[in-house]
């Protein structure tokens, strides 16, 4: 039988699109200097199978060992792991421009960072400024990026003082990280024993002294890495030396530290040397993963939600050796770890019910790995949902919605709003790609996007998620997850630095990301949100209709337009 050819391609080409939307991008991080690496690394993750694709080198570079990519998906910023950079005693940061195409990496610009050996960098959540530790400097700092990824210095600290043992005689500064405020930065400082905590200021990029302006682990522990709950509420070191876990209440009205439980990493019945490395938390908040060097293994730990206490459920021997660094995806499905001193990489399947985690496949080569990173494959191909004229596709209430200069205008700035107000689409969606760009204007400060949402029957309102715009009591809430008529809470805050972004007189460009059980939300390409919502526990829908809201209250408009959706 004769298939036309037009069926052929279409049979062809139809699993290849569907399969893009269920791939990541992962860059590793690798030593280069007396190793076989050449710089960062870039492979594909399925999603569906967690198959990795043979990596490919994506960039040169010197020591690039740990890597972060900024919210806006445009820029990766590495450190150079040296100590002799233009021929001072320093290390370097490296920026680059992100090929969407293949993953490929373009070197924009460096930056010394003014101390030796930096081993470890984040963002913060506008995407504006990177933070960098330097091991054998003993010092932190930070770093303003611009809209073209050029660098400039914009705070340094350096640290002083030791501990009690040989290797603790100076500081060591190992880690950087941001709480989920973006109010405070956070340092794990291995030779102080101390987890150091600084102010942040967003405007100027500056770290400030805060008071106490540290929180302690045991004498001789050594602090490595850190990891926030997504709540905020707790923290929690891994002590390298110590082959341990630090739990930490965590005021963010304070900045302060409470020091609440330690445990091992280690098997009883382990007695050979090790030492622990990397330490995540699961995006769900329901675990938190930590690295074992000596033993090759991580160890797995329940967080309780109550308490942020931590139970251990498993060490897992890993099949690679050394793992310095590993990442677990932003859908939670799967962890990949690296193998330094078996130059190659390995990923496991992640247990939704208790965290532990199964081997996929074999390891796979790449030279010298010490960090993992992801990235979402660039959604293009957009279909516009409004065709800037008419409200087809749509249904509401013609008294509060109408079309004006290419936009939809809910609300009236001639009266008030009795009640909340919402025009609809008749189509439903699961997993999508949603940007869009809203204003509020006059006095009412109350709008928002609906998602995976249903009007309610014989009823005005609507049940489901909503990405929120305006303000509430003089706080923010440009971008915030809030549960319309189900829980009837906001289930994130929006970041300080995000904060600062936001066009609060003007036209704000929003992008929403839902994929299994993660949604995500920008603002002005900064992140204003990301929330997993444990769908197995909380059987709420992963699907439904889109709706824009007008906020019962003062005379208020809100404007919409540009709204385009991509389906995953």
């Amino acid at each position: 039988m004769k298939i036309p050819i037009l069926l052929v391609i279409i049979f062809i080409l139809g699993p290849i699109a569907k399969l893009k939307s269920e791939e990541m991008w992962v860059y590793f991080g690798t030593y280069t200097r007396d190793k076989e690496s050449q710089g960062i690394y870039v492979s594909k993750l399925n999603l569906e199978n967690g198959i990795l694709s043979k990596p490919s080198l994506a960039a040169t570079g010197d020591n690039p060992s740990f890597v972060t990519i900024l919210p806006n998906e445009e820029f990766l910023v590495a450190v150079e792991e040296t100590n002799d950079y233009q021929g001072e005693s320093s290390g370097s940061l490296a920026s680059y421009k992100i090929n969407h195409n293949d993953g490929t990496l373009k070197l924009i610009d460096r930056l010394s960072t003014r101390g030796g050996a930096p081993c470890h960098i984040s963002a913060d959540q506008s995407g504006k400024h990177v933070f960098f530790a330097n091991y054998v400097g003993g010092s932190i700092g930070t770093a303003s990026v611009s809209g073209e990824g050029k660098l400039k210095l914009t705070s340094f600290v350096q640290h002083k003082g030791g501990s009690i043992l040989p290797r603790q005689r100076s500081p060591h500064a190992h880690s950087i990280d941001i709480d989920p405020s973006g109010k405070y930065v956070v340092c794990a400082d291995l030779g102080l024993d101390k987890v150091m905590i600084y102010n942040f200021d967003a405007d100027k990029g500056e770290l400030k002294a805060s008071t106490p302006g540290f929180a302690k682990v045991a004498p001789g522990n050594g602090p490595r890495h850190f990891s926030f709950s997504p709540n905020g509420k707790y923290g929690y070191t891994n002590n390298e030396i110590a082959s341990s876990v630090t739990v930490f209440d965590f005021n963010s009205s304070s900045g302060t530290m409470k020091n609440i439980q330690t445990l091992s990493t280690l098997p009883k019945s382990h007695e050979n040397k090790n030492s622990t490395a990397e330490l995540l938390m699961h995006p769900s908040g329901k675990f938190l993963y930590c690295s074992n060097r000596g033993h090759d293994s991580v160890a797995v730990f329940k967080v309780d939600e109550n308490s942020g206490k931590l139970s251990l459920v498993e060490v897992e021997v890993l099949g690679v050796k050394t793992p310095r660094g590993f990442g677990i995806d932003p859908t939670g499905k799967y962890l990949i770890a690296g193998g330094q001193n078996s130059n190659d990489v390995r990923v496991f399947k992640i247990n939704p019910a208790d965290g532990a985690i199964d081997p996929v496949g074999p390891p796979i080569s790449v030279p010298c790995p010490v960090c993992v990173q992801f990235l979402y494959l660039k959604v293009n191909n957009y279909e516009s949902i409004f065709d800037g004229k008419t409200m087809k596709g749509w249904e509401g209430s013609e008294e509060w919605f109408r079309v004006e200069s290419g936009a939809i205008v809910a609300g009236s700035l001639e009266k008030k709003i009795p009640k909340n107000q919402f025009l609809v689409t008749n189509k439903s969606y699961k997993d999508f790609d949603l940007k869009f760009k809203a204003k509020l204007i006059g006095q009412g400060k109350n709008a928002g996007v609906q998602f995976w949402s249903e009007r309610i029957p014989n009823h005005h309102e609507m049940i489901g998620f909503q990405c929120d715009i305006g303000s509430m009591a003089e706080v923010s809430i440009w971008g915030a997850l809030y549960d319309e008529s189900r829980r009837r809470k906001f289930l994130t805050n929006v970041p300080t630095p995000t904060q600062k972004v936001t066009k609060v007189d003007g036209w704000n460009e929003f992008r929403i990301r839902t994929q299994g059980d993660i949604i995500t939300i920008w603002i002005n390409d900064a992140l204003a949100t990301r929330y997993f919502e444990k769908v197995n526990e909380t059987k709420v829908p992963r699907n439904g209709r889109l709706g824009l809201q007008i906020h019962s209250g003062p005379s208020a408009e809100a404007w919409y337009k540009d709204i385009q959706i991509k389906e995953l």
